[in-house]
């Protein structure tokens, strides 16, 4: 049988499951929210193992998570969720990208007669990034506020467009460090 913190890593596991696959706005936010219920859950049930062994080495989560960016946005997301201080991920509508992920030299002529711009763009390598594209809509990691501090979206994942959603990268970094606290939770 399962113990609550294996249940609940089980449950964090679902919920990044369905982020990663959610296909609109509003599944996204549900399964965000979610993840962030579950891994929290996770965390404190392995909190309340180590205090009931009263073992004096055992170092609770809080400590463990403040030490990494990505872990603290994690966890201040998770009191703003809880408590509706803020907005801790909003709607980035659907939007076409011309040029906008680098690796081309942009180059402007002179306005015409009619005061129209031409403006060419050059690839600056023999592979470069995608010079058009669309952006469906997805989920903007937002700064959180935690007991009168702000928190920036950690470096590193404040991004509108890769190979894996920020909010879903950032939530297997806290999906990692779930099962790694869950695995060594005292009994």
């Amino acid at each position: 049988m399962a113990t609550p913190a294996e249940q609940s890593v089980q449950r964090a596991l679902n919920a990044y499951n369905a982020l990663a696959a959610a296909e609109t706005f509003a599944k996204a936010r549900e399964a965000w929210e979610d993840f962030l219920t579950h891994w929290r859950r996770g965390l404190n049930r392995c909190d309340v193992m180590g205090k009931r062994g009263r073992r004096a080495a055992y170092v609770p989560n809080r400590v463990r998570v403040e030490a990494d960016p990505a872990l603290a946005y994690l966890w201040a997301a998770r009191n703003a969720e809880e408590h509706g201080i803020a907005e801790i991920a909003t709607i980035q509508e659907r939007a076409i990208a011309i040029g906008a992920f680098g690796g081309y030299q942009e180059e402007v002529d002179d306005p015409g007669p009619s005061g129209e711009l031409t403006v060419r763009y050059t690839p600056l390598t023999d592979d470069p990034p995608p010079f058009f594209a669309i952006l469906p809509e997805h989920i903007k990691l937002q700064p959180v506020a935690d007991r009168g501090n702000l928190l920036p979206v950690p470096p590193g994942y404040n991004y509108d467009v890769g190979e894996t959603s920020a909010p879903v990268a950032l939530a297997k970094v806290g999906l990692d460090f779930l099962f790694e606290q869950v695995a060594n939770c005292p009994s």
